[in-house]
């Protein structure tokens, strides 16, 4: 039993079960190759949104993404950064390095994932005056007053001496 939607924008997306996969997988494939076939295609897909940075579901294990971390770890800019430390530095003292550089990378991660946080905090309460910002000087700078205004706290001026 399959399940249509509809929606305004013209798109229609069909729900299938797991069980209406596999009848048809039965019915309509009779060489095993062709099966073997979408096997890989769903590798290749998962291995190209995994490279990209994006989720990756996998069927019977579940949604899977390389950590935020491990990418920059991973980026050429990183790569080429540790490469030259190791040329100049010896063993111990680029282990250290690198370490040092896996770190700063945490925080900035953390620090990343709060900003949005917030942010997504203030506009969510106040949609409409990050709009007319954004319409009027730009994304970035909407982005960037929003997250000001987020954080800023009043002192009581009675009890201050």
């Amino acid at each position: 039993m399959s399940d249509i939607f509809k929606f305004p924008n013209g798109y229609e997306v069909t729900v299938l079960r797991k069980e209406d996969v596999l009848k048809s997988i039965d019915n309509n494939i009779i060489d095993k190759e062709v099966a073997l076939e979408i096997v890989r295609r769903c590798e290749i897909d998962a291995a190209i949104f995994l490279r990209e940075g994006r989720w990756a579901g996998i069927p019977f294990m579940g949604s899977i993404r390389i950590p935020k971390t491990t990418q920059a770890l991973i980026s050429d800019n990183t790569r080429a950064i540790l490469s030259e430390a190791q040329e100049v530095l010896d063993h111990d003292k680029f282990l250290l390095f690198r370490k040092s550089v896996a770190k700063d990378i945490g925080k900035q991660v953390k620090i990343e994932r709060f900003y949005k946080y917030q942010l997504s905090k203030f506009v969510g309460k106040n949609y409409n005056f990050f709009r007319i910002i954004a319409d009027k000087k730009g994304d970035i700078y909407a982005r960037v007053l929003c997250y000001t205004l987020s954080d800023i706290t009043t002192n009581d001026i009675a009890n201050y001496e």
